[in-house]
Formats: C-alpha cells, structure tokens, sequence
C-alpha cells in the first residue's frame, strides 16, 4: 500500500512513526524498555509522501491547491489529511483526481479538524465516485466497514480500535500481545503496564491503563465534541481500557460504559 500524508498537526508524525517503528519512536519506558515493538516492524516503504502545510486558519482560499504550491504529490493508494484547513479537506476529490488514490482517510482528534456537516460533504463527494472514506473520531476508534482498502489498512498496519490478546494465570496478566494498536502507538505502552497485574483488582488495573494512557501521552483533545458527547481524549482512554476488558474476559464497568464504544 503506498500512503500520502498532508498534515498540518504534529499528530500525523506520531502515527507515521509508529508505522516507521525507528529506534527511538516510543521511550516511554526507558530505561527498562523490553523492545516489545521489535516484532512489528516497519512500514517506512509504503509511505512516498509526507507533506505538511500550514495549520488551518481563518482565512478562505479560492483556490486551496495554493497550500501545496511545490509540492509534489505522488501516486498512491490511500490520501491521510490530519489537522489540515477546512478548504484543502473539501478537495479532496481534486486530490484524489492528482493522485489516482482509492481511499481518504481523515482522523479527527479534535473536533474543529473535520466538522460533521463538511465530513458529510467530503463523503458524499467521495462516494459519488467511488472513493473510499473514513473519518474517525478519535482515529482509535477505526474498524471495519468504511471499504475493502481502509479494511486493507487495518490489516497491514494493525491500526484502529485497539485489540489485545491476554493470558491470565493466577488472577495475574501473565502475557499481552498487541494485536492491534492505537494508530498513535499508545496500546504498545499500556500493554506494558496493565502486564502482571491483577486481574481481580479491576479498580486499581482500570487506574494504571488511565495512567499509561495519559503518560505516553495521548493527543487527543479534551474539549468536548457535541456527536460523542464526550473529549476525544476521554474516547481514547476507554478504547484502551475496553480492549484490555476484552483480552481478559472481564466486563467494564462505570460510567464511561454509557458510552456508544462499551461492550
């Protein structure tokens, strides 16, 4: 799969170093670092583009192809926009046009990157000719549904909705594996943590996946989006939470479980 990534948020550099998987991307438990992330890999040949323009703004282009004047896009399979201006997001067809990309996938970590009535917009645009889309909010809450080659990315990439494998032995997490991360890379930490805890002790397990994934840290925003009812950051630390629930057969409990995510 080959990637371009337009960006104007520092965000898209945190998921495209965990599909990069350098050396020095996740140091969050130095010096007692396990090198957990060694059997992911990298990805560092699927991306042929990572352009970043300016933050969005204000100001109202006639013609928002002026963002990328000098750079050159290549082909590829799949566009990421992250955090760009309101205008480039509403081209996407012309990116797409520029490109030959079957798919655009725009995460929302916060709420005034995408408003829902232009992601309607960009989706119905999109679809008419048979473009791929998907636009979510916070980007680990991605999974299956929105076509064949975002399902592809999912895969390859094991990116979206967090998903952990978990063996217990003696009321203890004896072993987690990481099956699929939070784009961001955030899963691979709390994986870390929640490992040789008690299972029993829900409460203090809850409190250490809160306190991993506020410590990697994690960027989404806290202000509140009016469709989650909720910050996207708060979104984020239940989908890891409910992923470590998942893995070790416990049911979540609390508040956060009204959510539309809880199982």
């Amino acid at each position: 799969m080959r990637i371009v990534t337009i960006y104007g948020d520092v965000f898209a550099e945190r998921v495209l170093g965990n599909l990069i998987n350098f050396k020095t991307f996740c140091e969050s438990c130095a010096p007692t670092c396990s090198d957990c992330r060694v059997g992911y890999g990298t990805f560092v040949g699927d991306i042929v583009g990572m352009h970043r323009v300016d933050a969005p703004a204000t100001k109202m282009y006639d013609n928002p192809m002026e963002m990328l004047e000098g750079i050159d896009l290549h082909e590829c399979d799949m566009i990421m926009l992250v955090g760009v201006h309101h205008d480039l997001i509403a081209s996407a067809d012309t990116l797409v046009e520029r490109t030959d990309a079957r798919a655009v996938l725009a995460p929302v970590e916060d709420p005034a990157w995408v408003p829902p009535g232009l992601r309607e917009q960009i989706k119905e645009t999109l679809e008419e000719v048979g473009i791929e889309s998907a636009f979510p909010k916070p980007f680990c809450t991605l999974d299956y549904g929105h076509g064949s080659l975002i399902d592809e990315f999912i895969d390859r990439y094991r990116l979206g909705l967090p998903q952990f494998e978990a063996e217990v032995k003696n009321d203890r997490i004896a072993e987690i594996t990481i099956t699929r991360s939070s784009p961001c890379g955030c899963a691979w930490y709390v994986g870390q943590k929640v490992r040789g805890h008690l299972v029993s002790d829900t409460e203090g397990l809850f409190d250490v996946i809160a306190k991993a994934h506020h410590a990697y840290p994690c960027t989404g925003s806290m202000t509140v989006d009016r469709e989650l009812e909720d910050a996207p950051l708060h979104v984020a630390g239940y989908n890891h939470r409910y992923a470590v629930c998942n893995a070790i057969g416990i049911e979540c409990k609390g508040e956060e479980t009204k959510h539309p995510l809880a199982k």
